[in-house]
């Protein structure tokens, strides 16, 4: 009897799932359609906001915006951890030219967190609660599972297109707030980790598009399907633990990442040499000992954020300093 019963909870936990799974595209599906009259609709127009001083300063002397995403375990854009808080400031501290976007929840075409203006927001709230206080419970599992199916909506074919249309609208609002000026466009790199990862390369094509600038993204562990918004990509660089098997998903799960298919949108971008994989060290996806865990060191005594830091700022200054070099270049060969 006792196995009957555990078959049967097996069975309705993955029924359950399935409708969960079947109903998670409704939110970028009613956003399209205009059923959220609290939202704007995909039509509205952009919203320019008013800037203070220092921020019409700091665009004036950034040399480039970086946007980043978050992973699975956000509830939303305003609610990072205190190591995604210490690596987005170590970010600005030796990028004091950059200016950081990280205010997007990438896991909603409307920006809006899970704890707002929704009809599970009281659901999300309690376990954000219980986040707070340190709980590690199976009920945080509920957020990373959610999320997850967000990402594999960005990743569909079928509704991918309106999802990624969304974030990107959510990004380009984002970089506005922060002084983007759309007349005078600034290099744009989106940093994601973990499911971030494919939303960054998912809302690719439509941002090149909008902000007529060469897309960059860095891929921090990012769980990377055969989205073909890779070929929008002017480079994608991904940073690998050799401890972070979770990476490892799209590669499995989606044929488009397989060798076997070459013309494949991922495999016709990688023959272009314009996907760099980073090995960087024995580092986790989650928990202690993941890309931004202060405390674990590698065998020559870096930090893990250290090094994942040190690694993006010289992908970065590197980029750059290759701009500058072809702009210098251009300069001298215009009569």
């Amino acid at each position: 009897m006792l196995v009957s019963q555990i078959l049967i909870l097996i069975v309705v936990t993955f029924v359950l799932f399935l409708i969960i799974a079947m109903l998670a595209p409704l939110e970028a599906l009613g956003w399209w359609a205009g059923w959220d009259h609290d939202q704007p609709s995909p039509q509205a127009p952009l919203e320019l906001p008013t800037l203070d001083h220092s921020q019409i300063v700091a665009s004036q002397q950034a040399e480039c915006y970086v946007v980043y995403l978050s992973g699975v375990g956000m509830l939303g854009g305003d609610m990072l951890t205190e190591k995604e808080q210490a690596f987005l400031d170590g970010l600005a501290t030796q990028l004091p030219h950059a200016v950081i976007v990280r205010d997007i929840f990438p896991f909603s075409v409307t920006n809006r967190p899970l704890t707002n203006e929704r009809v599970m927001a009281w659901f999300w709230r309690w376990i954000g609660g219980l986040k707070r206080r340190g709980f590690n419970m199976l009920l945080l599992r509920f957020v990373q599972i959610r999320n997850v199916l967000q990402v594999g909506v960005s990743a569909d074919r079928r509704y991918g297109p309106i999802y990624n249309f969304g974030v990107a609208k959510e990004i380009i609002e984002g970089l506005l707030r922060c002084g983007y000026h759309l007349g005078q466009p600034k290099p744009v790199i989106l940093v994601g980790i973990s499911g971030g990862g494919q939303v960054s390369v998912g809302t690719a094509p439509f941002l090149s598009h909008s902000l007529r600038v060469p897309i960059q993204v860095i891929s921090i562990g990012g769980v990377l399907t055969d989205d073909p918004g890779i070929v929008a990509v002017d480079h994608l660089y991904h940073l690998s633990g050799s401890k972070d098997y979770i990476q490892h998903i799209g590669n499995i799960l989606y044929l488009g990442r397989w060798r076997i298919f070459p013309q494949s949108a991922w495999n016709r971008t990688r023959a272009k040499n314009k996907i760099t994989v980073i090995r960087i060290g024995p580092m986790k996806h989650m928990g202690y000992g993941d890309y931004f865990s202060r405390s674990a060191m590698l065998p020559d005594g870096q930090t893990h954020i250290s090094k994942t830091l040190d690694t993006i700022v010289e992908i970065l200054e590197t980029h750059h300093h290759m701009e500058t070099h072809q702009s210098e270049q251009q300069v001298v060969a215009t009569p």
